[in-house]
């Protein structure tokens, strides 16, 4: 009998040692994603700490830039404290996201004092009046600080690319309060159309991680309602056009921002110059247009234009030349939020000529604006679907896909790599952007 017992159960046995021999999760893989589980925490407990500061400290700068006659006045002084904190601390100046870009790839180490000089750095650009975003700092001050907590858990260089991923997770998360746009972004954004997904799981907890302790410090995330009519055909063929005029209008952003830089590099090869003519080129257009709305990050005008509808014809074109001028001069922020500043300001003027509200053009303008700059198609669809609640995901996934391809291969990061090409069979693989993506043929600035 005891014979029979055990050969009923033998095909039972056999078929959870089947089972387990075909799980991820062996031991090797258990221990792994246990120390990817601590390490996220870590990255993000660190990270969403120093977010929810600096996020509190940027309020206290746009309130100081605000409220003062003075302080814009100042941007070329605060720009010659910026240049010579980069230069003390023996970082490259224009390197920017890129070179987390780099380091996410392993091609180079990132500095330990990157996060506390590009956090400072910041600051004083928004305080000062600088046009520029928060996330650009954001990232490279998550990527930075990954990096410290890697070498104070020895884990070895390999997991260098992990790291970085991780903290840009946790950034980004951190100063916007999307975890799951910060993640894709993260893994998407080094070489578009690979995604290291066996970095997927640290990421989602470092992520998660920061954005709630950043909350928890009062930071502010970024969420919108919208309301719109019933999507048709004739819906989504407004949405179509508007996004391929953003995606058109991605590759005008890109070529403003990397030409001012190079531009003003050419031009005034002492970087303490370059940023004293640059930032007093700020001043005195902000003096000439009698109005300090193109400053700072753009968050304004992006609530403004879908909040209430609003925007002047002119404010996509000023808030990217005051942007270009500020980062090509060598101040610091970011360029995404500028980025959805520019979209939600061109939709809301452009998507009433189409017959679609102000409001909702403004979202998927802004959406749309943000694929075409960074090419991370999964990132901006999970943007529009974050930010905006869910709300009707099929407009905000056809304003993704057109832009993406409307796009071509520019971009905001000169060092972004494309895997594949966007344009199906052999002509797309041969294209000669496929494989280096878009940079300017010379940067004086990187000299």
């Amino acid at each position: 009998m005891a014979g029979e017992g055990g050969n009923r159960h033998g095909p039972v046995r056999a078929f959870f040692r089947a089972l387990y021999a075909e799980m991820a999760f062996s031991k090797e893989s258990l221990r792994l994603n246990g120390q990817g589980l601590v390490f996220g925490l870590g990255v993000g407990l660190v990270v969403g700490v120093l977010g929810g500061l600096f996020d509190r400290l940027l309020v206290w700068a746009d309130l100081l830039r605000n409220g003062t006659a003075w302080a814009a006045w100042c941007l070329p002084l605060a720009g010659l404290a910026v240049v010579w904190m980069y230069r003390r601390g023996g970082i490259k100046t224009a390197g920017g996201t890129d070179l987390i870009i780099q380091a996410a790839r392993g091609e180079q180490p990132v500095s330990r004092l990157l996060a506390p000089v590009v956090f400072c750095a910041t600051v004083l650009t928004h305080a000062f009046g600088g046009s520029a975003g928060r996330e650009g700092a954001a990232l490279q001050m998550g990527g930075s600080l990954a990096e410290l907590v890697r070498k104070a858990a020895r884990l070895g260089p390999e997991f260098q690319d992990l790291a970085i991923m991780c903290g840009m997770s946790a950034g980004f998360s951190a100063v916007f309060g999307s975890p799951i746009t910060a993640v894709l972004f993260a893994l998407e954004i080094s070489c578009v159309g690979l995604l290291p997904l066996g970095a997927l799981f640290p990421c989602v907890v470092s992520s998660l991680t920061a954005g709630t302790v950043a909350r928890a410090m009062g930071a502010r995330g970024m969420h919108f309602y919208l309301s719109a009519s019933t999507p048709d055909a004739l819906f989504y063929g407004q949405v179509l056009v508007l996004a391929l005029a953003c995606g058109l209008l991605s590759i005008l952003v890109c070529y403003a921002f990397a030409g001012a830089r190079a531009g003003l590099a050419r031009l005034f090869p002492n970087p303490y110059l370059r940023v004293v003519v640059g930032g007093g080129v700020v001043v005195l257009l902000t003096l000439a247009l009698g109005t300090r709305a193109y400053l700072g990050s753009g968050e304004s005008m992006v609530r403004q234009a879908i909040d209430q509808g609003s925007a002047l014809p002119w404010d996509f074109l000023l808030k990217t030349l005051l942007t270009a001028l500020t980062l090509g001069a060598g101040l610091k922020g970011g360029e995404i939020l500028p980025s959805f500043a520019i979209g939600a300001a061109f939709g809301c003027v452009a998507g009433p000529l189409l017959g679609l509200p102000a409001p909702y053009a403004a979202g998927v303008g802004m959406v749309a604006l943000f694929c075409g700059v960074t090419n991370c198609p999964l990132a901006a669809l999970a943007l529009g679907l974050e930010v905006f609640d869910f709300y009707n995901p099929g407009s905000f996934l056809m304003a993704v896909a057109v832009s993406f391809l409307a796009s071509g291969y520019r971009g905001l990061y000169a060092k972004q790599k494309f895997a594949f090409s966007k344009v199906p069979g052999p002509e797309g693989a041969s294209h000669p952007d496929r494989q280096e993506g878009f940079r300017p043929r010379q940067d004086p600035s990187e000299q």
